[in-house]
């Protein structure tokens, strides 16, 4: 492509070259009405050989598309499209930090936590797209971006598909989209995709994040390939001995080769990993200081470390919602054969907006926190939201909302 710094765009002035594709560039640019940073995705349609310009720039406008449709946290926001001079650009929300592929190019595995810090909320990115009929189909660390170290965000819809679309298929017949080492199966073969897709790359990246490694090996780009068709990945275990436990069933439903024995949606899957938070985390605030944690997720006795108890009150009422000696306490809603500790259902919980795993209150060094768990109207501390998957201090006299149920907490020896 041209060198192009130094041109502007609908008003956004084209500063510095940052990533360039085999389609597309990408430019850290200017937006001089607003004065703030901005990434510009432009493609050249010129040099775009093998299809035609309508094709390009019909499969361009899908992925802004695609991006607009879509308001959430995890998810990088556009501002504007445009095409001008044989030229079509996305405007897009200019984010510092690099992306996740930085940090797992080390080859090294994170802890599970810092795993599922990241893996989480993008997850939950996920089942938003797919509510809005819309499939990522490029799930991959490089384009999971990371401006800060526990927020990810989702970025580079260039190939999704929007299911039920009118229009039609803007694939090439014989293309096989989606970088490879996190492909699904159904993928590589070219056959039908949906959601599931999406579901097994996820997979991929948290394998990776846990192990350090990839869980298939070749040594050609075939033999990689086939592995995945005719082989069951690396068993979690000996790829990272020290991996817990609990995430080998998840992984193995993850990475099913078969989509009709994987989860059959985005949002199973990220309720299982927070099961598994909620009992590793539950795991390890039990154990004794200074144990290590080998994978198992008993929970130990926990009288020695119980000298408090939480009494939480609603504002409104003045009525005591009962709680148990515990040194972390789920709060949500009653659903089939889940039940948190503190259940609001009874209180308007449903009405009231409150997720059924809504946050989790815990105690660590003598001192009580509260996590929001991804909720869909979030947690509020003292009338300021806390971010999903972030932990706040509290204390006695804090005003904790979930959804719209205010409730005050307390402690008694």
């Amino acid at each position: 492509m041209d060198d192009l710094i130094g041109r502007s765009f609908g008003g956004y002035k084209l500063k510095e070259l940052v990533g360039a594709g085999g389609v597309a560039s990408i430019y850290k640019g200017y937006d001089e009405r607003l004065a703030r940073w901005v990434a510009i995705k432009v493609i050249s349609i010129a040099t775009i050989g093998g299809e035609t310009e309508e094709t390009v720039l019909a499969r361009f406008r899908q992925e802004a598309q695609a991006i607009a449709a879509l308001r959430h946290r995890n998810i990088l926001t556009i501002y504007g499209y445009g095409e001008e001079e044989g030229y079509a650009y996305i405007i897009m929300e200019y984010v510092p930090g690099g992306s996740l592929k930085d940090r797992v190019d080390a080859g090294k595995p994170v802890s599970w936590d810092q795993a599922l810090t990241i893996i989480i909320p993008v997850s939950q990115a996920l089942a938003f797209a797919h509510e809005h009929n819309i499939i990522h189909r490029d799930i991959k660390p490089a384009n999971i971006l990371m401006p800060q170290e526990d927020w990810p965000l989702l970025a580079d819809f260039g190939l999704a598909k929007m299911e039920h679309s009118t229009r039609p298929n803007l694939t090439m017949p014989g293309q096989v989209l989606g970088t490879m080492a996190y492909a699904a199966p159904e993928q590589i073969q070219e056959g039908e995709i949906d959601a599931r897709i999406d579901i097994y790359s996820l997979g991929i990246v948290l394998y990776e994040l846990l192990t350090g490694q990839l869980p298939f090996e070749g040594e050609t780009s075939f033999d990689f390939l086939m592995a995945r068709l005719t082989e069951p990945p690396k068993p979690l275990l000996k790829a990272n001995p020290d991996a817990p436990d609990i995430f080998v069933p998840i992984l193995d439903k993850a990475l099913a080769q078969d989509s009709h024995d994987r989860y059959q949606t985005m949002i199973q899957f990220s309720q299982d990993l927070m099961e598994a938070r909620y009992k590793l985390g539950r795991s390890a605030a039990t154990r004794p200081r200074g144990a290590r944690y080998q994978g198992s997720t008993s929970v130990m006795n926990t009288q020695e470390l119980q000298e408090t108890k939480v009494l939480l009150k609603l504002t409104e009422s003045g009525q005591q919602i009962a709680t148990n000696d515990q040194s972390e306490l789920l709060i949500g809603r009653a659903h089939k054969n889940m039940m948190p500790d503190i259940n609001l259902t009874p209180h308007g919980g449903t009405k009231a907006g409150v997720s059924r795993r809504h946050s989790r209150l815990f105690r660590k060094d003598d001192q009580w926190y509260l996590e929001d768990l991804g909720s869909t109207n979030g947690t509020f501390v003292n009338g300021s939201r806390i971010e999903p998957n972030k932990a706040v201090s509290v204390k006695e006299g804090d005003k904790l909302r979930f959804g719209q149920i205010e409730l005050e907490f307390g402690l008694k020896s």
